[in-house]
């Protein structure tokens, strides 16, 4: 009653004072509900964020990783991982797939070698021991043998030297039969190793129904032919061992002591196993212990006969490298035949061998290299070949170009190159032998036309450098003076000199030669006093020429006072340069016979 009496009292009071009690409310419910909401609300903006739910995740991932590993439950967390760690490798692999090549090299180059190894062990093994016996009286019975049954000499071998050889070794899941790994014998033949292991777990089950029931024991031995199956058993896996021969009890000891190492080893992975063979891969070096190969011990008579092997072996040796000899030989004259046929001005037809002679058909041009000569730069005997390499002309463009050569007589520096018939010369030559080349080059067998675009006249080289050497001359006179300056006097002489090369030269290539002799003077004076005195000193030089025989018809003296100064008047020494005569040479063709030279025409010099 007092409660209710309280809630009428508080439910009066409110209804006279509704807005400061709502007021005093909201902040009575703020006061102890706000933190909750407020932690609420941090959890749902957690929950709803995907980078802080990433987060939290990263920062234990790797604790629950061991976590789940330390439960046992490896198996579980392999499946989810596989198919994630798979795909990617794949997409590594497809991107750059040296990056997973260098971090597999280190396993992968070990394993390699080791492989390798193996494999030339086995073989040597095998080729020692037929070796061996194939050069024996023994080996000949064997030989013998081996030709009568149709089987493989190295199999009668084995079969007779060999006291056993375990040639494959199974690690079998006990409860299921499955392979949980296999080791085979470098030279031994390999089968499926399931099938095999099935077929092992199908004769057990049969033999224990049959001959056994009730019994779990499984079978220790197997015998198929020639080969032997040993089995031995332990809680939850099987060693099974495919024996060529007959193995010693102490075999069986060393399979007991393998498994008991592996069931030491491997109890939680053979307990748990559920069909994955990866876990036991690590058993294959233990496994591969099993694999062992003995001989029957060598009897004395076996041992007698080695000088007669060694003699063997050294007649095979010199049979061997006179077979290879003879091979090399016949590549080498096949690959030196074969360039021959490619040397111009030699054509092969055919060939024949005759013993250690090579007979050899054909036609060569007697301006082609010397087959003797080709052949022992090839490294052959030349007394092994018997040429008969009838003569003819080639045409080809090399031989053409040597047989110009050998007929013309090219001077130094001069030349020749063929091209489909067409002769062309290269260099500088005479006029004389120039004209002989144009008159006998038509007369050479496989020569149509020559090409003398290449070749230049010496002579009119000679010709041109004279007529060079005298325009670049200046003869010099003093100021306002029309007489030579002191010292010229050797200048003139070598002018004089060259002018009669010159006439010389140009006479012999049926060419005029015209000399313009050209008065020049310095700025100094006025212009016309200047310009008779250039004629002048023109007229001086053309006077000297004639006193020593020069024709006064290819002289032409002329003077152009300042007209055409040869330097800058700025400096004395180009006003010094301005006062000389200098030469201005004209070559032309002569006129033909008959032709009348008018006077002012370029005439022949003396």
């Amino acid at each position: 009653m007092a409660e209710q009496a309280q809630r009428r009292a508080f439910e009066a009071q409110a209804q006279e004072k509704p807005t400061d009690n709502n007021h005093a409310y909201e902040e009575l419910r703020h006061l102890i509900v706000a933190p909750e909401q407020e932690g609420i609300a941090s959890i749902q903006d957690r929950l709803e964020n995907l980078e802080k739910r990433t987060e939290d995740v990263s920062v234990v991932v790797a604790e629950a990783i061991q976590m789940r590993r330390a439960k046992g439950d490896d198996l579980a967390l392999a499946a989810a991982l596989a198919p994630t760690i798979q795909e990617t490798l794949r997409e590594s692999v497809r991107r750059d797939p040296h990056v997973l090549a260098d971090a597999l090299f280190p396993v992968m180059g070990p394993a390699i070698r080791k492989s390798i190894a193996e494999t030339l062990r086995g073989m040597l093994e095998s080729f020692n021991e037929a070796l061996e016996h194939s050069l024996s009286w023994r080996g000949i019975k064997w030989r013998i043998e081996a030709f009568r049954t149709g089987k493989p000499f190295a199999e009668i071998v084995l079969m007779h030297s060999l006291l056993y050889r375990v040639e494959q070794v199974f690690l079998i899941h006990r409860e299921t039969g499955l392979v949980l790994n296999h080791v085979v014998a470098p030279s031994a033949p390999a089968q499926d190793a399931d099938m095999v292991a099935g077929l092992l777990s199908a004769i057990q089950q049969f033999a224990r129904d049959s001959f056994q029931p009730g019994k779990t024991e499984n079978l220790g031995n197997m015998t198929f032919d020639e080969l032997q199956i040993r089995v031995v058993s332990g809680p939850n896996a099987v060693i099974a061992a495919a024996i060529r021969g007959h193995a010693p009890e102490a075999y069986n000891l060393a399979m007991n002591e393998t498994l008991e190492e592996i069931q030491r080893h491997y109890s939680s992975a053979l307990a748990r196993f559920a069909g994955d063979p990866g876990p036991f891969r690590a058993a294959e070096s233990q496994i591969a212990r099993l694999l062992e190969t003995q001989y029957r011990e060598k009897p004395p008579e076996m041992r007698r006969p080695r000088a007669a092997m060694i003699a063997g072996a050294i007649a095979a040796v010199l049979l061997l490298g006179w077979i290879g000899y003879s091979t090399y030989l016949l590549i080498e004259w096949s690959r030196f035949l074969s360039a021959m046929r490619k040397q111009p001005g030699i054509v092969v037809v055919s060939y024949t061998k005759d013993g250690r002679t090579f007979h050899i058909q054909g036609f060569r041009d007697p301006l082609s290299e010397d087959p003797k000569k080709l052949i022992a730069q090839a490294g052959l005997d030349p007394d092994h070949a018997d040429l008969q390499l009838a003569p003819y002309y080639s045409l080809d463009d090399a031989i053409v170009a040597r047989r110009a050569a050998a007929l013309l007589h090219p001077p130094t520096g001069v030349t020749f190159t063929a091209n489909d018939g067409e002769l062309i010369p290269e260099g500088a030559a005479s006029q004389n032998w120039i004209a002989q080349l144009e008159e006998k080059a038509p007369w050479i067998a496989g020569v149509s036309r020559v090409d003398e675009s290449h070749l230049q006249n010496s002579n009119l080289q000679e010709l041109n450098a004279l007529k060079n050497t005298l325009e670049s001359t200046a003869l010099l006179f003093p100021l306002g003076r029309a007489e030579l300056e002191v010292g010229q006097e050797n200048n003139l002489t070598q002018t004089e000199k060259n002018i009669r090369e010159l006439v010389a030269q140009a006479g012999s290539l049926h060419q005029a030669v015209s000399i313009e002799l050209v008065g020049h003077t310095d700025i100094t004076g006025v212009e016309a006093a200047n310009l008779a005195l250039s004629r002048q000193r023109a007229d001086q030089i053309r006077a000297a020429l004639l006193r020593n025989g020069v024709r006064s018809a290819s002289l032409l003296p002329r003077g152009v006072g300042t007209s055409q100064p040869l330097r800058d008047e700025g400096t004395e020494e180009g006003r010094r340069l301005n006062r000389s005569v200098t030469f201005k040479i004209t070559v032309s063709p002569l006129p033909a016979a008959g032709t009348v030279t008018g006077a002012s025409g370029a005439a022949p010099l003396n």
